[in-house]
């Protein structure tokens, strides 16, 4: 019998909490080198430009400058993560305003600032294509008429065009499915670039030491890839770049790329000093990765009885200038595939297109693909409902599938709860109670499975009785090392108080996938099993040998390895002791297989609308989630709470908004707004369990389903409350306001 108490599944603190809340937590920025230079670089104010000339003989003169990097000395070197279409600096042609021209290392922050204003560039400028209409049009310029020679294109394109990756889902036939259609309905949808406002802006700190090693910091959440990364691009072997452990101050999809790495390791090359860059927040808002726009065309077939017959979707997604920010084979968003939703539908046709335009290039926002998809999908179904004259709650319900049954693009999965979170959300909102005069109720369905990856875990048992946690994981917020915490206290029936956690950097181990994809929980709970288990093994086999026991009779028990027969134990510290001071475990997971498993969510918005100005009120959000083992409770909810405030903010008032001109004309969070805590309605969360999951603990991800059904929730209460349907983002006064108008 043991005394020992289970802390996974317990809410329990962050591992990083008391660090980053006193100060004491490293982040890129706070890396304080000798002698080290800071970075600024000169951007085009230009959309589209050809660059005559640049003369920085002005600025090299300013007391404190040391050095500048010009096109010439990089031209030719590109980077991305899987579209290699980005140069280090723009050589021949500036594609947005925001685009690297120069980058100038002086002495100081301000020093650097001020040589910018020196530099002289002459531009010839060029027509621009703003928007995707533009870029489509058989006049547009081509924005990257090489693209085929680049490295990790998705297809050569057969003729030069701006429209640079098309992907395709499709199963049935669809004039069959319109042909035993009783109604056909097709709309159009749009959502707008939205920023990831993480707080931490991109930054980096790069150093050639006396070895000729280059260190990096980099706030990113994806180390590794970003060290091959930067391999390819300056030249040198992988395993001559070290990317060292920095806290990453948030992430929400957007800073996993090496933007800025490669202008530090010149600048460093070329002064022999350490080079320090940190983007200010217009510089985020105006050149760094924001949500893709988008455009959706959806048309579905339906019987009158409410059998769904057909789908058709066919999307754009504005990439801006350069489309190197996706990781994924394909350069698109394949979450899209989610707008024609969890239901059956026989016959399925999506078509989404990537397309360059002279704006801000566009990366990864939590969920991508999905957050824009089923916004349009999930409106789409409460459209047809409502044609049909059905309840849209009984319409989901006919439609949505079970387990056998298979999503419209062909995903298969176990145990799947889409009806049972649908009836939990109707009770747990009260759907069916009165409601006043302009108050409407809105339900949307998602659904998104998690990925695996690549990840490492040793567990060193020390001689004073501590036990270091070592992970190649760069933590950016989601408590990855609280939960390795967790996992190990339980595997070793110890306090959690004795587990301290060291990350590697990018020597130690061979790689590691990185965070996102809603992949953590999975990955650090597994690695962390094997490593207890392979630790646990090799203390029973030394206790025997010090002990002389017979192995088959040693059991682990609270942190010590006993004797069964006669009750008699040594420690873990013993053992380490008497093994010359630690014995370690090592937990090496590489799983990329297909997740067998997805994760479900039905989100209820409740809404007030003044007619009078337009102001919608959401003043209840509900969510429900299936889930299988919760490790932290705490992490748990804040994963969901923080989705539904990022998923609130994209529908109600966020847009990154691209003016004529092509510039970001709200580059400040004076002006981009995101929501504060007095905007934030009720938020009640309940949840569906079941005990299957993937992986030894049983898991489903949390961190990206949580903000899928938010819009389509929102846009479906407002049609509730005052009939009229918003088919683009965000939900704005002045857009409800003249719908309303309207309709009076």
């Amino acid at each position: 019998m043991t005394s020992f108490e289970k802390v996974v599944g317990q809410p329990v603190g962050r591992e990083d909490g008391p660090d980053k809340v006193t100060g004491k937590g490293k982040y890129s920025l706070d890396v304080v080198l000798p002698d080290t230079l800071w970075c600024k670089i000169l951007r085009s104010p230009y959309p589209h430009a050809s660059i005559k000339s640049i003369d920085t003989s002005k600025a090299l003169k300013l007391p404190g400058v040391v050095a500048i990097l010009t096109p010439d000395e990089v031209q030719g070197l590109r980077f991305g993560k899987r579209l290699i279409d980005e140069p280090v600096l723009a050589w021949d042609k500036a594609l947005y305003i925001g685009d690297k021209i120069a980058a100038v290392a002086a002495e100081t922050e301000d020093i650097a600032e001020s040589a910018l204003s020196l530099i002289e560039v002459e531009y010839e400028e060029l027509p621009a294509a703003m928007t995707m209409d533009d870029s489509m049009e058989e006049s547009a310029p081509i924005l990257h008429p090489e693209f085929n020679s680049y490295e990790g294109v998705p297809a050569e394109l057969e003729k030069p065009s701006n429209i640079f990756a098309e992907t395709e889902w499709a199963n049935g036939d669809m004039d069959t499915g319109f042909k035993d259609a009783d109604i056909i309905v097709e709309r159009h949808y749009t959502t707008p670039r939205t920023h990831q406002a993480y707080l931490e802006p991109h930054n980096t700190i790069v150093w050639i030491d006396a070895d000729g090693q280059v260190q990096v910091w980099n706030g990113s959440k994806s180390p590794f890839a970003n060290k091959n990364s930067l391999a390819s691009v300056i030249g040198v072997a992988p395993e001559k770049i070290t990317i060292n452990f920095a806290y990453v101050g948030g992430d929400f999809g957007g800073k996993g790329d090496i933007n800025g790495v490669p202008v530090c390791y010149f600048l460093a090359k070329k002064t022999g000093r350490p080079v320090k860059l940190n983007f200010d927040y217009s510089e985020e808002l105006q050149a760094m990765n924001p949500r893709h726009e988008s455009t959706m065309r959806v048309k579905a077939g339906v019987k009158k009885d409410g059998t769904l017959t057909a789908w058709e979707a066919e999307v754009y997604f504005n990439s801006g200038a350069y489309g190197g920010y996706k990781p994924v084979p394909g350069s698109n968003l394949p979450g899209i595939a989610e707008i024609a939703g969890p239901y059956n539908i026989p016959n399925v046709k999506i078509n989404a297109f990537q397309v360059y335009t002279n704006t801000v290039p566009c990366g990864f926002h939590r969920s991508p693909g999905e957050v824009q998809g089923i916004f349009a999908g999930e409106s789409h179904m409460d459209i047809i409902a409502k044609e049909l004259g059905m309840d849209p709650i009984e319409f989901r319900l006919k439609n949505v599938i079970h387990d056998g049954d298979a999503t419209p693009v062909g995903h298969a999965y176990l145990d799947i709860k889409a009806e049972e979170v649908i009836r939990e959300a109707v009770k747990a909102s009260g759907w069916d109670n009165p409601k006043s005069k302009g108050v409407g109720r809105g339900i949307a369905l998602g659904h998104r499975s998690q990925v695996g990856g690549e990840t490492h875990v040793a567990i060193d048992i020390n001689e004073d009785g501590s036990v270091t946690a070592y992970n190649s994981i760069f933590d950016s917020g989601m408590g990855n090392h609280t939960m390795l915490q967790q996992v190990i206290a339980d595997e070793l029936q110890i306090s959690i108080d004795r587990i301290s956690v060291v990350p590697y950097n990018t020597d130690d181990v061979p790689f590691d996938t990185g965070v996102g994809g809603s992949r953590g929980s999975y990955v650090i709970s597994e690695a962390s099993l094997l490593a207890s288990n392979d630790l646990k093994g090799k203390l029973k086999k030394l206790a025997s040998e010090y002990k002389g026991w017979d192995e088959e009779i040693v059991e682990f028990s609270e942190g010590s390895l006993v004797n069964r027969r006669t009750d008699e134990k040594i420690t873990m510290e013993e053992i380490a002791g008497r093994s010359g001071g630690s014995v370690k475990g090592n937990g090496d997971l590489q799983d990329m297989a297909p997740n067998q498993y997805t994760s479900f969510v039905a989100q209820v918005a409740e809404v007030e609308i003044d007619e009078e100005t337009g102001n919608a009120q959401v003043t209840r959000i509900t969510a429900v989630h299936d889930t299988s083992k919760i490790i932290n409770p705490i992490g748990f909810h804040s994963q969901l709470e923080g989705g539904m405030i990022g998923a609130y903010g994209f529908a109600v008032m966020e847009d990154l908004d691209v003016d004529e001109s092509g510039r970001v004309s709200n580059a400040s969070f004076a002006d981009f707004k995101i929501p504060t805590e007095r905007d934030i309605p009720e938020l009640t969360v309940s949840l569906v369990e079941t005990s299957e999951g993937r992986g030894s603990y049983k898991v489903k991800g949390i961190g990206e389903h949580s903000n899928l059904a938010t819009a389509p929730a929102i846009a479906n209460a407002i049609e509730d409350a005052v009939g009229i349907r918003i088919y683009g983002l965000p939900f704005t006064s002045d857009k409800i306001w003249g719908q309303v108008s309207k309709a009076t």
